[in-house]
């Protein structure tokens, strides 16, 4: 019988195996540009604000509250997934197995991986045709995080999984205020349920 200890190793030489496979193997001109700018966050600042300022300033009550909702789900995916590397403590692959000039620094789980994905379960739930975009640019950010020496393969998929948690608590979190508030709610089905507004007003 394989020990937990044995089964803990093999883990972690398929882990590699999958980190050299991604990062070197797998290596192509056109990756070697597109990856970079995936993976670099600040690429995305303006036209992500663009569209916040947009849904805030011209759409429904419903919209915006879903935006904020959403940046409230991201907020609370990365701080979360922090709190997890400092727990498990597992270096980056750049530090053991490639530049030990670096700082220490830690890599379970990936935060860019909890935070695309848990956006991603909630504007899918909320708005299900978003998932055909959401999910492949979530895998493609984890992706990238692998290629550019970031992460283990392993750090992204355990991103993934909690990035999906807390997107599922962000989802019925906000099912609830917009029962409070009134909010029409439209399923991923696309089928409308009322429910009591507050007010003489209801949103869409």
């Amino acid at each position: 019988m394989i020990s937990v200890q044995s089964w803990l190793e093999r883990l972690r030489e398929w882990d590699e195996a999958g980190f050299y496979l991604i990062n070197r193997t797998l290596r192509n001109p056109f990756f070697d540009l597109l990856m970079p700018f995936v993976t670099n966050k600040w690429n995305f600042v303006i036209p992500v604000a663009a569209l916040l300022g947009y849904i805030l300033l011209c759409r429904p009550n419903r919209d915006r509250l879903i935006a904020l909702s959403a940046i409230a789900v991201i907020l609370l995916a990365d701080e979360t997934s922090q709190l997890l590397k400092d727990l498990f403590e597992r270096t980056r692959p750049f530090h053991p197995l490639r530049d030990l000039t670096r700082p220490v620094s830690f890599s379970f789980p990936s935060n860019h991986a909890s935070n695309m994905f848990a956006l991603a379960v909630f504007l899918s739930y909320n708005y299900s045709r978003s998932g055909l975009l959401c999910f492949p640019a979530a895998a493609l950010v984890g992706y990238s995080r692998v290629y550019v020496g970031s992460h283990y393969p392993f750090d992204v998929l355990g991103g993934a999984v909690w990035g999906i948690l807390i997107g599922l608590v962000g989802v019925v979190v906000v099912r609830q205020l917009m029962r409070m508030t009134g909010v029409v709610y439209t399923s991923p089905s696309g089928d409308k349920k009322n429910h009591p507004a507050s007010g003489s007003e209801t949103f869409q």
